[in-house]
């Protein structure tokens, strides 16, 4: 259910802009504070949304953070999106404000609160309020708002019952590498091997690229590429082998004094047919198999030494 409601006029420096509000809510069969945990752990967003690409903690203070997102924008708009959000959590009162730093399209301010109720039976309510400004028909903002916090919502709600982001469908393989030089030198050697120019900032493109299956094949397919200068690089296959509902790759680099440490990874969500008929775990393992020698491969050559 949801509700969109206007304020009164309010005066933010020379200009009056009216504060819009939108409300919605939903009953999930879970505990409130796992269903609050699970919505306020930006980390786990990738495997939570499979619209989100990549997420950071850009800036913490005790219960305060400033989190950035990059996500393709679900829906009729697509497009690439990213945002930063200044949060503040509740954690005694299952609660979390939060207000988007800067503005996004013709929405000019947003904010707003999310509430996690318990209920006798063991599930909660959800509830979102938002507060937005707009340039816009506040309407047309209004019905973005709703589409896309009705989305969120569903698959909170379907994500947290399923218990998916910790269960046997989560694949996820990692290898380590130890190379000579700076951790600009490798970031730039791993943006070249994907085809990216080396950037000292940050980068993110909507493309198209090689996607590897597990029968050995590769076929092109949408990609996200995002490079954080020194020290991330993430590919998302948007278009994933048909045994997975997510595909991602990832680089985290780190300067020490032996060198810079790699950390190639390879996360994939199974869809729950793939693994339907699997009582041994076979599949399952080869599966695994198959993303740890990928995540070998994608460990740049001249490595000092590797570990699983």
């Amino acid at each position: 259910m949801t509700q969109t409601t206007t304020e009164a006029a309010r005066r933010t420096g020379p200009a009056t802009e009216e504060i819009h509000r939108t409300t919605a809510e939903i009953t999930v069969d879970a505990p409130a504070e796992l269903v609050y945990r699970t919505l306020t752990d930006v980390a786990g967003w990738p495997l939570l949304y499979p619209w989100i690409v990549h997420t950071e903690i850009v800036e913490q203070h005790g219960t305060e953070d400033l989190s950035k997102f990059w996500a393709v924008r679900p829906g009729p708009e697509g497009g690439l999106r990213i945002w930063q959000s200044r949060r503040h959590l509740h954690d005694d009162t299952l609660r979390m404000v939060f207000e988007q730093q800067g503005t996004v399209g013709a929405i000019r301010r947003l904010g707003g609160e999310w509430l996690f109720i318990p209920l006798q039976d063991g599930g909660c309510r959800v509830e979102s309020h938002h507060w937005f400004t707009t340039d816009q028909d506040p309407a047309i903002t209004a019905g973005e708002l709703d589409r896309h916090g009705a989305l969120q919502m569903r698959t909170l709600k379907a994500a947290v019952e399923a218990r998916e982001q910790d269960g046997p469908l989560v694949l996820r393989a990692e290898r380590r590498a130890l190379l000579p030089g700076t951790v600009e030198d490798v970031h730039a050697l791993l943006s070249a091997a994907l085809g990216r120019p080396a950037s000292a900032g940050e980068s993110a493109v909507l493309g198209t690229a090689d996607t590897p299956h597990p029968d050995g094949s590769t076929r092109s397919g949408r990609t996200v590429r995002i490079g954080r200068a020194p020290h991330t690089l993430v590919v998302k296959h948007l278009d994933p082998p048909p045994e997975f509902a997510l595909l991602r790759r990832s680089w985290r680099l780190a300067q020490d004094a032996d060198g810079v440490r790699v950390t190639a990874e390879r996360l994939a969500v199974a869809r729950p047919e793939t693994l339907a008929e699997d009582p041994g775990q076979e599949r399952r393992a080869r599966l695994l198999a198959w993303l740890g020698e990928g995540a070998e491969q994608d460990l740049p050559e001249g490595a000092g030494r590797r570990a699983s």
